[in-house]
């Protein structure tokens, strides 16, 4: 897969879905830019974001939500639990691992 050429679909998610990953979605636009990746990235409560996960490439969230998340990652979906959702270093490290597992796919 020519992950330069491909514009992931990302979904942000967080309790409330008004602040948090609203922040998250700011952090990981700006991973992505720096590495030169195309995205479409868009938040919501993790109640709404459990159902629509498998419809996205990959689902960030904290690590406090991950479990949330089970029945989307049975079913595929890629999630991403952080433990300090305002850490860049943190995103690109999970980020460069998620880009790293599509090389296997």
């Amino acid at each position: 897969m020519d992950i330069k050429a491909k514009k992931f679909n990302i979904l942000t998610c967080c309790a409330a879905g008004n602040g948090c990953c609203q922040l998250v979605m700011l952090k990981v636009k700006q991973v992505y830019a720096k590495l030169g990746l195309k995205c479409n990235v868009e938040a919501n409560t993790v109640s709404v974001g459990k159902a629509l996960a498998t419809k996205y490439d990959v689902v960030y969230c904290s690590l406090s939500l991950e479990a949330q998340f089970a029945e989307a990652k049975k079913k595929g979906a890629y999630i991403i639990p952080l433990k300090n959702i305002m850490s860049i270093p943190e995103i690109e490290e999970k980020t460069l691992a998620y880009l790293e597992s599509l090389k296997d796919a």
